[in-house]
């Protein structure tokens, strides 16, 4: 109970369900937390409640109170990240409900680890809908933990990660282009599966409410958002770009320290934007494949390189 957690939360017009969490947090079995609410802007009755919280709790803070500013989830996130203090950090969304020991099944799972290490414990979640009844499992075993895996996809849900401060610090937050970030649970995955270890609890830590705002968060390898996806290219173009920004980011800022077919892969695609073409995305494909979370997911992403890789051209470069 003697390592300080700071749990992190962003939250934008979130009156419906933010009690709800804020509960759930309050009643977890490891006590020694410090709850930071950064608001992104919202115009319903949000910061109402977080200030009623914060009143009434000392480990409650309403982190931008005299400083309201719409940043977006990924910057809203960075934020609270770099400018807290604590042994462990956790994210939280508005509108889950975590369950009892949460906390203290995260920081047993890191706690015998080197602390210097960079460290990310993440867990499965429960998907429920919005009365909290369950509809699945959200990863169902789909997860990994190499760093060629993340430079294509995300397993890992930012509400249910715990790092400790040699991940933060390594990070290096104030020199990163936070604009070029897909997700920051995703930028932190991706440095621990380079630099550090990421460690993994098979059963649930929370309940993720599904509801009319967020419902395609828990749907992303279904078989219907699949076939959604395939056939929405501009937005498969848009998504292909945004993954190969953050690769290019990642490169700019850590890529000296990465070594064998790490570096192969991540500085063939970062060199996308100024070299693509048919050929040299073919010859790519076959000298360093994508890789996925499953074999149509590879076949997609492999055919937008071939034909429809217009949208890279505008990438970084």
């Amino acid at each position: 109970m003697d390592k300080a957690v700071a749990i992190l939360m962003s939250t934008f017009n979130g009156e419906k369900y933010l009690s709800s969490q804020i509960d759930s947090i309050i009643k977890q079995t490891y006590k020694n937390w410090h709850l930071y609410i950064r608001d992104d802007g919202s115009s319903d009755g949000t910061r109402d409640i977080i200030q009623q919280y914060s009143n009434k709790y000392s480990n409650i803070t309403f982190f931008n109170k005299n400083n309201m500013e719409n940043k977006g989830v990924v910057k809203s996130f960075m934020e609270l990240l770099e400018k807290t203090d604590a042994d462990y950090y956790m994210f939280s969304d508005q509108d889950d409900v975590w369950l009892p020991k949460k906390v203290e099944l995260s920081i047993n799972k890191i706690q015998n680890d080197n602390v210097d290490t960079p460290l990310c414990v993440f867990s499965e979640l429960k998907v429920v809908d919005a009365n909290l009844n369950p509809i699945r499992l959200m990863n169902n075993k789909n997860i990994w933990f190499d760093f060629i895996h993340f430079m294509f996809g995300n397993c890992v849900t930012g509400c249910t990660i715990l790092i400790n401060r040699s991940l933060k610090e390594k990070l290096q937050i104030n020199k990163t282009n936070l604009s070029n970030i897909y997700m920051h649970d995703w930028w932190i995955a991706l440095y621990a599966s380079a630099f550090g270890k990421l460690l993994y609890i098979k059963h649930p830590t929370l309940l993720y409410r599904q509801h009319s705002s967020n419902v395609e968060g828990s749907q992303r390898n279904t078989p219907l958002h699949l076939i959604k996806r395939s056939l929405n290219i501009k937005n498969e173009e848009q998504g292909m770009l945004s993954i190969f920004n953050m690769d290019y980011e990642f490169n700019r800022m850590f890529g000296k320290k990465l070594s064998g077919i790490n570096k192969n892969y991540i500085d063939s695609y970062t060199n996308l934007p100024k070299n693509s073409s048919f050929l040299y995305n073919l010859n790519l494909i076959k000298k360093y494949p994508p890789k996925r979370a499953h074999l149509k997911g590879d076949i997609l992403f492999s055919y937008l390189l071939l034909f429809h890789s217009r949208s890279l051209l505008s990438g970084n470069k």
